[in-house]
């Protein structure tokens, strides 16, 4: 069977060749492929040339796997640049599989071929294709989300990564579906600065805010405030949260040294913020930046940006706080919000039962 040349313009997809085994292995050894995929480590040229000619012999078994090379269309070299690959598994359901070369990364070239390979299975007569990623490859969540891809959610231990049960995220999209839109927001974390504070996008670096807390258990729940042992994992949820368009979190960090000082948030416990109502304020200063009335500072920027029609655009902003926890009544307070009830027998994140006071801050009427 003869390998299909798909195009849209921007990427070519065609046969892969035994001129392409070099790169295949620049690519295979390339850190970022080791990490988030299953090829073979060590890789050398003699099995990027098997790989080849085992992916020519796919396409002559009835059902097998389709893979394509990947290459820029107006690239009159032709150079391999990655792998995409169909694998069906029945009844009109096929998984998706693809890597890039390091340099063909960061060109929107993965989307386009994942548009192209999946309109392709669907003229086939497919009526699904599947993604899967390890948990944590938010690159490729991020291909599939442009594509249309719904998001299933995350599968325990789905995936075997070199002999390891690894967490795995799972997404699908239909015959009938949008190839071209995403199905839901991906929320970014805009820069926003005032006053000698800046909240900022949370980096893999920003461990010095893991510090040990001594916050009072009724005040917040334990998971939201990391501590060494659980920074990386407490980063991972914050952004899932904001893939999933459920919340925009941000590092709340000192604007001459960007020492992360604490953590501000907006955030939806069901749906996703854009275009909705009404979304919750929460934020946390580690110990050691106390006293700095960093916090008063960092919620009035997230508050502006939440309210604003050139941030969220919310009608409501609202807040929940142990009635006893001075410090945060004071912000908000200081912010314009109004306590419009006290719970007596609230349930409060360390499930003891007490006061929790309510507030809301309402968007000014629009002239």
């Amino acid at each position: 069977m003869t390998v299909p040349i798909l195009t849209d313009g921007v990427v070519r997809l065609r046969a892969h060749r035994l001129e392409d085994a070099p790169r295949i292995v620049e690519q295979c050894l390339d850190p970022e492929s080791i990490r988030w995929t299953t090829v073979p480590v060590p890789y050398d040229e003699a099995m990027a040339r098997e790989f080849v000619t085992e992916n020519l012999q796919a396409w002559e078994v009835e059902g097998g796997n389709r893979l394509w090379a990947i290459t820029d269309a107006h690239d009159p070299q032709d150079r391999f640049l990655g792998t995409i690959d169909v694998r069906p598994v029945g009844a009109g359901i096929a998984f998706i599989g693809f890597g890039l070369h390091p340099e063909g990364r960061g060109r929107h070239l993965m989307a386009a071929a994942l548009r192209l390979v999946t309109g392709w299975w669907f003229e086939q007569g497919g009526v699904r294709m599947y993604w899967e990623a390890n948990r944590g490859n938010f690159g490729s969540w991020r291909v599939a989300w442009a594509c249309g891809f719904t998001f299933h959610g995350t599968l325990p231990q789905k995936l075997d990564h070199r002999g390891e049960a690894l967490d795995g995220w799972i997404g699908s999209i239909g015959r009938d579906d949008d190839l071209t839109k995403p199905v839901a927001p991906w929320n970014e974390a805009p820069t926003l600065s005032a006053d000698g504070v800046v909240l900022r996008a949370w980096r893999a670096d920003d461990t010095a805010v893991a510090e040990p807390h001594d916050h009072p258990s009724h005040y917040v729940p334990g998971r939201a405030i990391p501590v060494p042992e659980t920074f990386a994992a407490w980063l991972l949820r914050r952004q899932e949260q904001m893939a999933l368009g459920a919340s925009v979190n941000w590092c709340i960090a000192d604007a001459s040294t960007d020492e992360p000082l604490g953590e501000m948030l907006i955030f939806v416990h069901q749906g996703t913020l854009r275009g909705g109502d009404t979304a919750e304020l929460g934020y946390f200063i580690k110990p050691s930046a106390r006293g700095r009335a960093v916090a008063g500072r960092a919620a009035r920027l997230a508050t502006a940006y939440g309210l604003g029609a050139e941030g969220l655009g919310l009608r409501r902003l609202v807040a929940e706080t142990a009635a006893d926890n001075v410090a945060s009544n004071k912000i908000l307070e200081s912010l314009g919000f109004t306590r419009w009830g006290v719970e007596d027998a609230a349930t409060a994140p360390d499930n003891s039962i007490g006061p929790a006071a309510h507030w809301e801050l309402l968007s000014p009427p629009q002239g």
